[in-house]
């Protein structure tokens, strides 16, 4: 069977994969045959035991894309298997970055608001280059697309954790209230019950 990481846990030692048969099949770290750890997106090959768990799982031979050779990048700025107790603001960044465009799960509020930090920093940083250079805000736009998606994901993601659909990100469209109140949901504790969305965050 073939398919991709959805998501690996370091801290509980278990992920999920999505099968190309549209089903999705837990596993342990105890399965994973790979030289680095299992990381979300990477192309697997498995097996699937009686009670639906993936075993003896692979990557898939002959894989590698872009967007495999970036995560390996940002691998070298930031060590994601250590334990999120340990993580520092670029490594709240980076989970985000390498959950570029994950609608799926949870995530807690340092992971939302360490990214929101960095993000914001480094759109400071761009309109000040835009402004040495007078290319009318050329690097703002750039950087600001290029954050985008991960930012929406991780907004999901965040709103997943307090057991709201993502959906009502959407209620920012209302002037002022709706804009507030997405901050206050963004902002609220973890909900430490199990929901659709998975496990708690922390």
């Amino acid at each position: 069977m073939k398919g991709s990481i959805l998501d690996f846990s370091i801290q509980s030692n278990t992920g999920i994969i999505s099968g190309d048969d549209q089903n999705r099949y837990n596993f342990t770290g105890a399965e994973w045959r790979g030289q680095r750890p299992p990381a979300r997106g990477d192309r697997v090959d498995f097996d699937i035991d009686p009670a639906g768990n993936a075993l003896q799982i692979f990557n898939a031979l002959g894989h590698s894309n872009s967007v495999q050779n970036i995560s390996n990048q940002l691998d070298k700025i930031s060590d994601q298997n250590k334990a999120e107790e340990q993580f520092n603001m670029i490594d709240w960044f980076v989970k985000c970055l390498k959950n570029y465009a994950n609608f799926t799960g949870r995530a807690r509020r340092k992971e939302y608001w360490f990214f929101a930090l960095v993000q914001f920093i480094l759109l400071v940083i761009a309109q000040i280059i835009d402004a040495i250079l007078s290319t009318d805000f050329i690097f703002y736009m750039i950087a600001a697309l290029a954050l985008f998606i991960p930012s929406l994901a991780a907004a999901v993601r965040r709103l997943h954790d307090i057991g709201r659909s993502g959906w009502w990100f959407l209620i920012a469209l209302i002037p002022l209230i709706g804009t507030i109140l997405l901050i206050v949901w963004l902002a609220t504790e973890t909900k430490q019950e199990t929901n659709q969305w998975g496990q708690p965050a922390k």
